[in-house]
């Protein structure tokens, strides 16, 4: 049996070094040295009694023990947490994280829940990371973006309420075509075509359906001659506005640059991506602000 328990600094270090599988990576989050993270890993498992990493050239990876341990933290610390919280946390403040792609949708949305309830201030964080972690991350709630149907079943601790479906459609700026009745393949492959992932997933998906609505074979699906490369959505759309050629966007956030004759969705064409946007929350946490913030956010 253990006769003192390991500090909540160690702990807290061993949940971002299993998160980041790597010791200089962990200590720039940490703002530690990499030699200081490295000693309370060791510390912890000389504590303890047991191997948390393979320590590997190129990085680190968790023990079965080490795997074993870190949701077990994860809600230790998490509860902690949320008591200190309960006790000492400000209800009128709620701390929200969003993908900086979303912020467009849900500006309006959260000035109308403000004129409603002046007397809660919400604390908006926007980064161009879709997930949480709500032990390591000093944040309420947030907005995160994943699969429709594995983003429930990612976390036992976490409550996600979808606030829209993802639909895809090209958009660009009406000063780059003069009669949407000229769009075809010869036009489409032509243009400069703005990504906004790695692996141009949004485009090839975009594209294969495409080509089974025009009956065209597989084959046959246009590959760009331009293109253009953006480390997020609301950057390629933006460029996209600023008529440097077509990105593809989601129908739901692209609405009211449309609306105001910013972008067009020339192709009347869009796919489901099978992907959504959800509103996060831990379950445990009780806040009846949250609450009114998240039917703001679901109406």
């Amino acid at each position: 049996m253990l006769t003192r328990l390991p500090s909540t600094k160690a702990l807290y270090a061993f949940v971002v070094t299993a998160e980041e599988l790597n010791f200089t990576a962990a200590a720039n989050r940490l703002n530690l040295t990499q030699g200081a993270v490295s000693r309370q890993i060791l510390s912890l498992e000389q504590l303890l009694g047991i191997a948390l990493f393979h320590r590997h050239a190129r990085g680190l990876s968790l023990t079965s023990k080490g795997t074993e341990f870190l949701p077990l933290v994860e809600h230790t610390l998490n509860h902690l947490q949320h008591s200190i919280e309960h006790i000492a946390h400000d209800k009128r403040k709620i701390k929200l994280k969003v993908p900086s792609c979303i912020t467009s949708w849900l500006l309006p949305r959260l000035m109308n829940f403000q004129q409603q309830n002046p007397e809660i201030d919400v604390e908006l964080t926007s980064t161009i990371n879709h997930s949480v972690n709500f032990t390591s991350e000093p944040f309420d709630a947030a907005i995160g973006y994943g699969d429709l149907k594995t983003m429930t079943q990612q976390d036992n601790h976490l409550q996600h309420h979808l606030l829209f479906e993802e639909i895809l459609t090209p958009v660009c700026a009406p000063s780059i075509i003069s009669d949407q009745e000229e769009i075809a393949t010869s036009w489409l492959e032509h243009q400069t075509w703005l990504h906004a992932t790695p692996g141009k997933s949004d485009w090839k998906l975009w594209l294969k359906a495409w080509a089974t609505e025009q009956e065209q074979p597989e084959w046959a699906v246009l590959q760009g001659k331009k293109n253009q490369h953006f480390a997020t959505l609301d950057l390629s759309v933006n460029a996209a506005i600023q008529g440097f050629g077509i990105a593809i966007g989601d129908t739901v956030l692209a609405k009211p640059d449309i609306e105001l004759g910013k972008l067009i969705a020339p192709c009347q064409f869009s796919v489901r991506s099978g992907k959504g946007y959800f509103f996060i929350r831990p379950k445990a946490q009780v806040n009846s602000n949250i609450e009114r913030l998240m039917t703001e956010l679901l109406n």
